[in-house]
């Protein structure tokens, strides 16, 4: 990085915004999970939320300069220059996903539920408990403060991101199951700050966390919902309490304060999914009928995937896509939406080849680019402020193996590409 510190490894989730002088930002997660072989994300003890901890995110500033045209295409040709790059938020585990926050914010998620570690009678370091949202201002010009939103959740969070004032929140659990309610599964969540808007930290308001529920119907398993295109009425039922006590994320004898989010959610009759992961919202505002769209990694009868589309202006779910081959996609993870045409980009993660994957309004899926050198998962998609560079990662692995672990590969190093557009002269049909 710009300090001669080596880039930590594990990339993930990454939001793109406007930065200084024409410049992107990009806040990109790293997925640590303090084993073997990664490099910590280090931003110092006084911004650190848990300095035991590996994970975090960086901040890279990077400009792009037309240097000429294809002569084949006629299309520009452009050259990419890290500006400058640096630890903005550590401190954290396993940041996974995330999304964006207005004005400027990038919300970064910890897909992990553990408690204190180490000896604190020792002093090795104060106990924290993790699985929580954490915010960071893009516009920061050094280290920020890492500090849990702890009123939004302590669960396996995968994305999360503001629409109309709300967050929204996926929950990467797989379905088990469970002697009250038969089985449990992941949970779609929103949390609704006082005050509402951006310009207040997240970690200073208040409000409730809820769990989607579908109208009628307690506890309906979205893995057997096979009716595309049919809008399901929701409501949302509360979540008496969001940050509790139970390490494991796994307790089930409902006792109070030691009660998993997503067992609270179904005791409410919360709807059950598969491995909820990658989530954007649509340009604009609720008011204007922009929607929230999510994917469930191993959704679906075939357990291959589903895309989902929820509508907060009607209060409807709707099942956009559902995978049936892995010809055809196969554990979607990350998702972000192309500005130029509307269709939405799913990162694969599965365990073969890996895709990235377009679905148009209409519900057609095309390949829009494959691994070739490099078999780790895409993940962190997002464009550019113009719509025009489209910047994504790939994963790849720790350096060192730990016990039980493959050993590692080099074709499966940590990589972020840019890809430049025009991304609105895809064939098809352009219906938005």
């Amino acid at each position: 990085m710009s300090n001669g510190e080596p880039t930590p490894g594990i990339f993930d989730g990454m939001g793109a915004l406007p930065g200084p002088a024409g410049t992107t930002i990009l806040i990109r997660n790293h997925e640590n999970r303090e084993r073997a072989g990664e490099i910590k994300v280090v931003t110092g003890p006084p911004f650190e939320y848990d300095p035991a901890m590996f994970g975090g995110n960086t901040k890279l500033e990077v400009s792009r300069t037309k240097i000429g045209r294809d002569p084949l295409t006629g299309e520009p040709l452009c050259e990419y220059e890290v500006v400058r790059d640096f630890a903005i938020l550590g401190g954290t585990s396993t940041n996974c996903a995330g999304g964006i926050r207005s004005p400027h914010q990038w919300l970064t998620c910890e897909e992990v539920v553990k408690g204190p570690l180490g000896n604190p009678a020792a002093g090795t370091f104060a106990p924290r408990k993790h699985g929580y949202l954490f915010e960071i201002d893009s516009h920061a010009d050094g280290p920020v403060a890492a500090i849990p939103v702890s009123q939004a959740g302590r669960l396996a969070h995968e994305a999360a991101l503001e629409h109309g004032g709300v967050i929204y929140l996926t929950e990467d659990r797989s379905k088990s199951a469970d002697t009250l309610r038969g089985q449990i599964g992941a949970a779609f969540y929103r949390y609704t700050p006082t005050p509402r808007g951006g310009g207040v930290p997240l970690h200073v308001t208040s409000g409730p966390l809820e769990a989607l529920a579908i109208r009628g119907e307690a506890n309906k398993d979205m893995d057997l919902t096979t009716v595309l295109g049919f809008p399901y009425p929701v409501e949302w039922v509360p979540i008496p309490e969001p940050d509790h006590d139970d390490d494991t994320d796994n307790r089930r004898d409902r006792v109070p304060g030691f009660t998993p989010t997503r067992v609270q959610a179904a005791d409410a009759g919360a709807a059950i999914f598969s491995r909820e992961e990658g989530m954007w919202s649509g340009p604009g505002s609720a008011i204007n009928g922009a929607k929230v769209y999510f994917d469930c990694t191993t959704g679906g009868r075939a357990r291959l995937g589903q895309l989902w589309e929820y509508d907060p202006g009607r209060e409807t779910l709707t099942l956009i896509y559902e995978s049936t081959n892995v010809a055809t996609l196969e554990n979607p993870d990350n998702v972000v939406i192309v500005p130029k045409t509307g269709d939405i980009f799913l990162q694969e993660d599965g365990p073969g080849e890996q895709f990235v994957r377009g679905v148009t309004r209409d519900g057609e899926i095309y390949n829009f680019c494959k691994s070739q050198t490099n078999s780790s998962e895409f993940c962190g998609g997002c464009f550019d402020p113009d719509g025009q560079t489209f910047y994504i990662n790939q994963q790849g692995q720790r350096l060192l193996a730990a016990p039980g672990d493959p050993p590692p590969d080099p074709n499966r190093v940590a990589v972020t590409y840019a890809i430049y557009g025009p991304f609105e002269k895809r064939q098809g049909n352009r219906n938005r």
